[in-house]
């Protein structure tokens, strides 16, 4: 539907080779993991298409955010991912601020006033000098992704440094 990659081409095929590359290359990158906020209720008070209209909404934000050579994919009903190469941490934040800002235009097809329709996502930093596997990124982006839904939503927490313990999600 939305023409992006999908989950196994993103982990399975782009992100394995742009690991390797940036490990010979000594280069740094940053995962987004975006979820959007309220979703459930746009499709339960205006229907699936309006849902998907939003998914559609959200896919060109993304894809006008994005630089040439960044990666956007679709990992699954409302989870999406957007994997930026040769990128510093605090560009990193910057960006994802920029984001955030952006998916504020969402609002308008929200559910109803108390469920506004937006994105919460969970930044992880990937420096390949510390030998961290491409599972423990996703993991430390994911989980930092459902801290931001459960605390406050439609904002952006970064992942602690790999090796640093992750907060319980329970």
């Amino acid at each position: 539907m939305t023409g992006l990659l999908n989950r196994r081409a993103f982990y399975d095929e782009e992100l394995p080779r742009r690991i390797s590359r940036l490990e010979r290359s000594a280069q740094t990158a940053a995962m987004y993991y975006v979820d959007m906020d309220n979703l459930k209720r746009v499709n339960n008070v205006n229907g699936q298409q309006a849902g998907d209209e939003a998914i559609l909404y959200l896919r060109d934000i993304m894809i006008n955010f994005s630089r040439p050579g960044d990666l956007v994919a679709r990992l699954g009903g409302d989870e999406f991912a957007i994997w930026l190469d040769g990128i510093d941490e605090q560009t990193s934040v910057k960006r994802v601020q920029q984001l955030l800002a952006m998916s504020k235009e969402m609002i308008s097809m929200s559910g109803d006033d108390d469920h506004p329709l937006g994105i919460s996502v969970g930044v992880a930093f990937f420096d390949p000098s510390t030998g961290e596997s491409l599972d423990n990124l996703l993991a430390r982006a994911d989980a930092v992704m459902y801290s931001v839904k459960k605390r406050s939503k439609g904002n952006f927490e970064l992942a602690p440094a790999p090796g640093t313990p992750l907060e319980p999600q329970g």
